[in-house]
């Protein structure tokens, strides 16, 4: 007796009644939206652009709705970050509190830029030298955790006003004390938080780019610039 064929045709069974499933959502879709157009247009633009910022699947929190400057939107929240950061900054070194400002900060679309002003007053560094004195130390200390905090990249620049040079040799001038005090707040800001990899770029510029505003002797010219750029 011939052994009898063994037939195994129900996949095509549930293939089918995948398909047909499939057909009657896309049915009472096409139901729902015939007289609302808005949908149609919101349902369109998440099937061409249905990820904000993420990566592999659709996010039901991240909707894009047409019409909406995403980008604006991002750098304005960008924007309000850094003023954020700012204010903290401002506020731990108590900028507000005194007349003549021992820190200037500016903000960019996508960085701050830090002055901080090494004034006879309230001195960053001692005279013709790149120690940091205690209110200095302090400085670099607070600023050290709010920019590891907020993984910031660093590029810090010396500067000094212009005149006779600190009396350290016939070799040693006001270029290398503007690197060697650029250097100084570099260690001081890893040696407290901050992770050497944030750190680009050192420069020290001696009295080569004194302020726009200020006599080039000024005091106001002896300074550091650190430039803070959040990681896109």
């Amino acid at each position: 007796m011939g052994k009898k064929n063994e037939h195994h045709g129900g996949a095509w069974k549930v293939a089918y009644a995948d398909f047909v499933t499939a057909m009657m959502a896309l049915f009472i879709v096409l139901w729902i939206i015939k007289d609302r157009p808005q949908m149609a247009e919101e349902i369109a633009a998440t099937f061409k652009k249905p990820l904000i910022g993420q990566k592999g699947g659709v996010s039901q929190t991240d909707v894009v709705t047409p019409g909406v400057d995403y980008d604006k939107m991002a750098a304005e929240q960008q924007i309000e970050r850094l003023e954020k950061i700012a204010a903290e900054m401002q506020k731990i070194v108590n900028a507000n509190d005194s007349d003549d400002k021992p820190i200037d900060i500016q903000i960019t679309a996508d960085a701050l830029k830090l002055t901080l002003f090494d004034r006879n007053k309230r001195p960053m560094f001692e005279k013709d030298s790149a120690k940091l004195t205690k209110w200095g130390d302090f400085v670099m200390e607070s600023l050290s955790w709010i920019i590891e905090r907020n993984k910031m990249r660093v590029f810090i620049e010396g500067h000094t006003s212009a005149g006779k040079g600190p009396s350290q040799g016939p070799d040693y001038g006001l270029w290398e004390l503007s690197a060697d005090r650029a250097n100084s707040a570099r260690r001081a800001l890893v040696n407290y938080a901050l992770e050497p990899k944030w750190i680009v770029r050192l420069s020290g510029y001696g009295d080569t780019q004194p302020l726009v505003s200020a006599d080039p002797a000024s005091q106001d010219n002896q300074r550091i610039t650190l430039n803070l750029n959040l990681l896109k």
